[in-house]
């Protein structure tokens, strides 16, 4: 009996052990999916796809205004956020944050930009201040996506269609 005991107790301890890992791997494997990062506009913005070439000239203040005339908001992702990642590694072609920095210093130099982009703080900054400022474009998680926004097809692609260009690692 004190046998079946000590089994039965390591039993326990074990499937305990092994429940307790289960939510860290589980975590883990969700950690590595990709999420696109769709590109939001305010809902009076009259153009529902950009290329991505189009994209990077937004992005690089070489397109300054919207077809309607509309002046171009543009509000980017804080540093080190996934969103920030893929503006650098796949919007603007690999830059690092210094070239990117560099890139507005000197365009404020140059041309007298008067306009820079805002840095947003959050998810959530970013989607109130594009359903509040009629010219804005950013980039957030598809899932974080509120209503009241516009979600611009790339390249022809919606975030949730395969061959989708902008995404990112968890």
């Amino acid at each position: 009996m004190l046998r079946t005991g000590l089994t039965c107790g390591w039993s326990v301890a074990l499937l305990t052990v092994l429940v307790g890992l289960l939510p860290a791997e589980v975590g883990a494997r969700t950690a590595n999916v990709e999420e696109p990062i769709a590109v939001i506009v305010h809902e009076r913005v009259a153009v529902d796809d950009l290329s991505l070439p189009e994209l990077r000239r937004i992005f690089l203040g070489e397109r300054r205004a919207w077809v309607s005339d509309r002046m171009i908001t543009l509000l980017t992702p804080p540093r080190d956020s996934p969103e920030r990642k893929v503006l650098l590694n796949d919007i603007l072609g690999r830059r690092s944050e210094d070239q990117y920095q560099h890139h507005w210093f000197n365009k404020l130099l140059d041309d007298g930009t008067q306009v820079t982009p805002k840095i947003t703080g959050s998810p959530e900054i970013t989607a109130g201040l594009v359903r509040e400022i009629p010219g804005a474009i950013a980039l957030i998680r598809l899932s974080r996506v509120p209503r009241g926004v516009k979600v611009l097809r790339i390249d022809g692609k919606r975030p949730d269609e395969a061959g989708y260009p902008l995404r990112t690692s968890g």
